[in-house]
């Protein structure tokens, strides 16, 4: 697939071999390296550190849609006080909604600036400042809680923007500092951050909230981790490997190998809002997202009121299908980057068909079957299948737009916020109780969109 956004003119060609003869390569004269350099591996070390950081952003939007069944204490206290003469906040159905739609609208708030700050900052300095605002909003969540609804809005807000970098950084990273050869697989690692953090999450929510320690320590936990994480990151990132200390002149060969040098220059807005192979891809992840978001946000809520597991299990069963996810689309990676007597077209397809229609048979047997064992199952396999959206849709875009593939990205970010800030509205009309008769019909309008979604992107997107 050819992309339509040209390299200017002045940009230079790598050196297209591989071998490890420094002498080969133009730079040396100009780089200064460090004795150590990570066995000729630093991309590696950079793709883990890159997935820690996104991995803790995103776990620091999601602890809410878990302790959300474990703060009852909050009310509580509350009518110990009040002697049952006033209604907590907490229990109100209206504010637990718009708190499950803070991360969104502060995802769509951060993402405003994020393109232009990108071009200017760089992504290393946009990266680190969204880590420390989750980081901050995470670890000062029980205060605001205590103080009341509104600064818990606001720190619900200010978690988004720490988050609303996360689908750039995924498009952006992979093109920077992985060989042509591994990039399937360095993105399908990096967009696994979905996945661990609730891996993470989920469990480790469920053990501390029946701990001791409470619901409360879940954020001053997650939020100490996440600051520590992105010092790391400041200190040990660049946004260009021959910037690197650690990169080796035989790994920045290898990292460099046919790819064209990029330069700095304004995104042409137009041109790509208006390519029919990036309207597609917006099309399409927008309908997986619709679906997406409604099981990540109420999945605890779900498997607990639902199903009638106990908070330990719900954490546990939770993190189930993101475990599974994860290894598959780990798997998916390493299959792609092998498929090479398939078409790039042939690939994205198969991975967005497979992933979306998956999903919604997913969605279809959760909304009609009363068994909870086959609902446990659907659960985990629509999970699962959205994980593989990221391996058609996201790389598509990211070789149609190039350089300028942080703005599409971004707009497919933007899209995910819009559904997930009007996810809890739509979920708080259609089931306000949380019972089986009302989540049926639920699942079912969200699988609607992802059923035509598939084949719309498989016969749509051009050679």
């Amino acid at each position: 697939m050819e992309s339509p956004f040209q390299m200017s003119p002045k940009c230079e060609i790598h050196p297209t071999t591989s071998s490890a003869d420094p002498s080969e390569f133009p730079f040396p004269q100009i780089r200064k390296t460090s004795s150590f350099v990570f066995w000729n591996r630093t991309r590696l070390y950079i793709m883990v550190l890159t997935l820690a950081c996104l991995t803790f952003i995103q776990m620091n939007t999601l602890t809410f849609n878990f302790t959300v069944i474990c703060m009852e204490d909050i009310v509580e206290d509350h009518h110990r006080i009040t002697n049952f003469t006033d209604t907590h906040w907490f229990e109100r159905n209206t504010e637990k909604s718009m708190l499950f739609s803070g991360a969104a609208i502060g995802g769509l708030i951060g993402l405003i600036p994020a393109v232009p700050l990108i071009s200017s900052l760089g992504l290393r300095n946009v990266q680190t400042i969204s880590g420390i605002i989750s980081a901050a909003s995470a670890f000062l969540f029980p205060l605001a809680v205590s103080i009341g609804f509104y600064t818990s809005f606001i720190c619900r807000i200010l978690q988004g923007i720490g988050s609303a970098i996360m689908f750039t950084t995924v498009g952006v990273v992979p093109g920077v500092w992985a060989p042509s050869s591994e990039a399937n697989t360095f993105m399908a690692i990096l967009s696994c951050a979905l996945q661990l953090s609730n891996i993470i999450c989920m469990p480790v929510s469920g053990l501390l909230c029946e701990s001791a320690l409470g619901w409360r320590s879940i954020y001053y936990l997650f939020g100490s981790l996440t600051f520590i994480i992105y010092v790391l990151f400041w200190f040990t990132y660049t946004d260009d490997p021959k910037l690197h200390r650690n990169v080796s002149q035989k790994e920045l060969g290898k990292i460099s190998t046919g790819k064209v040098e990029k330069i700095k220059e304004s995104v042409p807005y137009r041109s790509v809002c208006t390519d029919p192979t990036v309207i597609i891809t917006w099309i399409s992840c927008f309908g997986g997202n619709m679906g997406f978001f409604v099981l990540s946000l109420y999945g605890p809520t779900y498997l607990r009121d639902i199903l009638k597991f106990d908070v330990r299990e719900t954490g546990f069963l939770s993190a189930l299908p993101f475990i599974l996810s994860a290894i598959i689309k780990f798997a998916a990676g390493q299959i792609s980057d092998k498929l090479t007597f398939l078409s790039e077209k042939a690939r994205f397809v198969f991975f967005a068909a497979t992933s979306q229609i998956g999903f919604a048979v997913g969605l279809v047997v959760m909304a009609f079957t009363s068994s909870r064992l086959v609902a446990q199952i659907a659960f985990n396999f629509a999970i699962v299948s959205s994980g593989l959206n990221i391996m058609g849709v996201i790389k598509c875009i990211q070789l149609r737009c190039l350089q300028h593939v942080h703005f599409a990205i971004a707009v497919i970010s933007f899209t995910a916020y819009v559904v997930q800030f009007l996810a809890p509205i739509i979920v708080s009309i259609i089931c306000p109780d949380n019972t089986s008769e009302q989540v049926g019909p639920l699942e079912y309008t969200y699988s609607k969109p992802i059923h035509f979604n598939g084949p719309f992107y498989s016969y749509s997107l051009p050679e």
